[in-house]
């Protein structure tokens, strides 16, 4: 495995979270605008992951509320929306 290879599975294993919700969230997003990213884009998706779950589910919730703008940003693109989401 070369080590572009190693990081992207690195990167979709941390996408796998604690709910079906989040893992639904999360992977679907890197699996089809990672590889499009700018490097500014990957390093904010690799901030918001290292956060605990419970947190990136009050960001879903609230996205307009997230005080990191680069964080924000992260969230709502994953949403494709500001208006939240309730994840139960």
């Amino acid at each position: 495995m070369n080590p572009e290879s190693a990081e992207l599975s690195r990167i979709r294993w941390r996408c796998r979270r604690g709910t079906k919700e989040l893992d639904l969230l999360l992977l679907s997003y890197f699996e089809n605008y990672y590889e499009l990213m700018d490097d500014e884009r990957k390093k904010r998706f690799d901030q918001l992951l290292m956060l605990q779950d419970p947190v990136i589910i009050d960001m879903f919730a609230a996205p307009k509320a997230v005080e990191d703008p680069n964080i924000r940003i992260m969230v709502i693109e994953i949403l494709g929306s500001d208006q939240g989401l309730t994840i139960e």
